[in-house]
């Protein structure tokens, strides 16, 4: 399971989560591997069953002003209570004055007590944000990964076949590469799926023949991008007679990564054939249904229609 320390997001500058530590350093190794944070101001009323001590506790002006609020035995005993529960990690928003007491029992029990400038609202937000991003499902494709008129188009098959071939002449065509050969893709939220590449190898296609070359250098910034949101999986295959293939589009078959199903089509090889331009042809035609615009279905309903005609 993949998890990010307490220590990796006070160091965090991406996101900017303006975060000091303020007790519990000797915790700092706690991990946080669940993406969704808890707001406390249910809790510290008392209601401990609504504790969800794994995840990143958030306490802002409500929940510091209602503790201030109570006699200071009663909020003293709140915060044992909280510290009883081995919380992940407690973090105070808009500066506030964290009282003594909170930062005393935090300190005993080694549960990083952190501060931020922000917010709460803003805080959250990008604290969201990045736990989404760096605890997201991964794995990694082997395939060359297009930006094709806007599409994420993750192109698959066996080595040889003609990936990077078909990516340098889609480049040419000024679309865009994202990643040839080892393609990570993670799971953003419930159903999106975005692909990017691994720091060594941005920017690099292996032409058979020629070797590495840098599409970024050759051909422009405008030739790359870092990361794309998967929309369509199309597999490259060796043309076979005894094969059936699609002929007409009715059939719209799914590629399962991460638990999603993306749209995936098979495209035949044989000699002579332009298969960029059909790649493009089969981003073009995603596009179109997407607006809701089927060829096929639409031819078979203009067939369904004359039969009928003729009956008549």
């Amino acid at each position: 399971m993949k998890g990010i320390t307490v220590q990796e997001l006070k160091d965090d500058t991406l996101y900017g989560l303006e975060l000091e530590v303020i007790s519990g350093t000797r915790g700092l190794a706690r991990t946080i591997y669940n993406p969704r944070i808890q707001k406390l101001g249910l809790v510290i009323t008392g209601h401990m069953v609504y504790l969800h001590p794994q995840r990143l506790q958030v306490l802002g002006n409500i929940e510091i002003s209602y503790l201030r609020s109570l006699p200071e035995t009663e909020s003293k005993k709140i915060i044992q209570d909280l510290c009883k529960n081995n919380v992940v990690c407690f973090i105070v928003t808009r500066n506030l004055k964290i009282p003594e007491y909170f930062l005393i029992a935090a300190e005993e029990k080694g549960i990083p007590l952190l501060r931020t400038t922000l917010v709460t609202s803003v805080f959250i937000d990008r604290i969201t944000n990045l736990l989404e991003e760096r605890l997201a499902p991964s794995t990694n494709v082997h395939g060359v990964l297009m930006d094709i008129l806007g599409v994420g188009v993750l192109i698959m098959g066996r080595p040889g076949i003609g990936k990077s071939e078909n990516a340098l002449e889609l480049i040419m065509r000024g679309h865009r590469l994202v990643v040839d050969d080892a393609v990570y893709v993670k799971k953003i939220g419930a159903i999106d799926i975005y692909g990017e590449a691994p720091e060594m190898i941005r920017s690099l296609l292996e032409i058979r023949g020629i070797g590495i070359v840098d599409i970024r250098h050759l051909y422009g910034v405008s030739a790359v991008i870092d990361k794309k949101k998967l929309d369509l999986v199309i597999e490259l295959y060796d043309w076979d007679d005894t094969v059936a293939c699609e002929r007409i589009g009715l059939k719209e078959d799914q590629y399962k990564i991460l638990g999603v199903d993306l749209p995936f089509v098979k495209i035949p090889i044989s000699s002579g054939k332009n298969v960029s331009a059909i790649i493009e042809l089969a981003c073009r035609n995603h596009i179109l249904r997407r607006q809701g615009i089927n060829t096929a279905v639409e031819l078979e309903k203009r067939m369904l229609k004359s039969m009928e005609g003729g009956k008549e």
